[in-house]
């Protein structure tokens, strides 16, 4: 948004060197609290805090409940694979929610190259590549990553031209109407399931229409990112939507959301597995052969009654909630103080947005110079 508005602006030149500053920084904000995360989920495995989420009914937490490694070197050589698989495959054994963060980082960096080859193009051209780019990612088959990305940056792009009172719902029936509409719609489309979408009649008409529309067969992908993208739509459109969720309820917990998806796998896993299955005594189960002779055998322990629920979950979301907030006090400024200080080690100025432009030799030339000839900011 920051960007859009300055080049909107006439400041070309801040606006490059936002851009220059905040793909730097995003690496940080994003590596450092899931490594963070990590390291925790590990101490926590190899404590075996994950025992019991490994025997427990619920199939979700026994399958991603990891055993502890083989002594301390091998333990240490699996947390280390795990933290560089993170970003390479998504694939982490200690936190498996953390496959979503190189999507992010890539999604980060794809809108920071878009934004600089377009900062300074006129706003119209502008509209138009993101819509180009938003259907070259429906064509091409990306449509969690591509065309989420774009459609974000479109709508900030036309937020801001957007003109006010007169296109705000209580002016004009109509965006009432479309704003009602495309939030109703973004509901039932968002809901297309993984599997199984000939069991019920709405799925299986929305699975005819993928036929017509999606290239390839992952229909619920499409979907689900297109019921997204229209609830947001929904949500720009309409003050009133608006209003809710200022909130500052709705604030708080959007301040503490990333906090809240890195804790709560690892949570979920030993504290919760541990109120709800830690009181009851597994049940052994074993395999035979034709012959009688024991094949394998495993634990589980069985869901509690529904009352156990009851008293349960809330006092677990309140833990969560709590933590989340320390994370936010202690954790995350902590990553923005270390990210901050690479900053400066690395471009050599406390404060690098007070630069025009992004320099030479890494971010600063040696004596502060703007790159003099060749370039394609001395062009434009």
């Amino acid at each position: 948004m920051k960007p859009i508005k300055q080049a909107r602006n006439g400041n070309g030149n801040q606006a490059l060197s936002g851009l220059a500053f905040s793909a730097f920084r995003r690496t940080g904000r994003l590596v450092l609290p899931a490594t963070i995360a990590t390291i925790i989920s590990w101490v926590i495995c190899q404590l075996g805090l994950f025992e019991i989420g490994r025997t427990c009914e619920a199939v979700w937490i026994r399958d991603t409940s990891p055993k502890p490694g083989p002594g301390i070197t091998g333990s240490i050589r699996l947390l280390l694979t795990n933290l560089f698989t993170t970003w390479t495959t998504g694939f982490n054994v200690y936190d498996k929610n953390q496959w979503t963060f190189p999507f992010l980082l890539k999604g980060s960096m794809l809108i920071f190259i878009t934004l600089l080859a377009t900062v300074r193009i006129h706003s119209n051209y502008r509209i138009l590549v993101f819509l180009g780019l938003y259907a070259f990612n429906w064509a091409g088959g990306d449509p969690m990553l591509g065309m989420n990305i774009y459609f974000g940056a479109l709508l900030a792009e036309l937020s801001n031209r957007l003109p006010s009172p007169s296109m705000t719902p209580q002016r004009n029936p109509f965006i009432r109407a479309m704003s009602g509409i495309a939030l109703l719609l973004g509901l039932h489309v968002s809901g297309y399931p993984e599997v199984s979408p000939e069991w019920t009649a709405w799925s299986q008409n929305l699975a005819q229409i993928g036929q017509l529309i999606f290239p390839g067969k992952d229909y619920w992908r499409y979907w689900t990112s297109i019921g997204a993208q229209l609830i947001t739509l929904a949500v720009v459109m309409s003050p009133r939507i608006q209003e809710i969720l200022s909130h500052p309820a709705f604030v708080w917990l959007g301040s503490v959301s990333l906090p809240l998806y890195l804790i709560h796998g690892p949570l979920v896993r030993s504290l919760l597995a541990w109120m709800l299955f830690g009181w009851q005594k597994p049940i052994s189960y074993y395999n035979q052969d034709v012959n009688g002779d024991l094949m394998d055998s495993w634990q589980r322990r069985s869901f509690p009654d529904g009352w156990v629920f009851c008293i349960v979950l809330p006092v677990f979301w309140l833990i969560l909630l709590w933590t989340s907030h320390l994370w936010t006090t202690w954790v995350e400024p902590w990553c923005a103080s270390m990210t901050k200080r690479i900053e400066e080690v690395m471009c050599g100025t406390d404060t690098g947005e007070k630069a025009d432009l992004p320099r030479t030799n890494g971010c600063h030339g040696e004596k502060g110079e703007r790159p003099r000839s060749n370039g394609f900011l001395n062009q434009v």
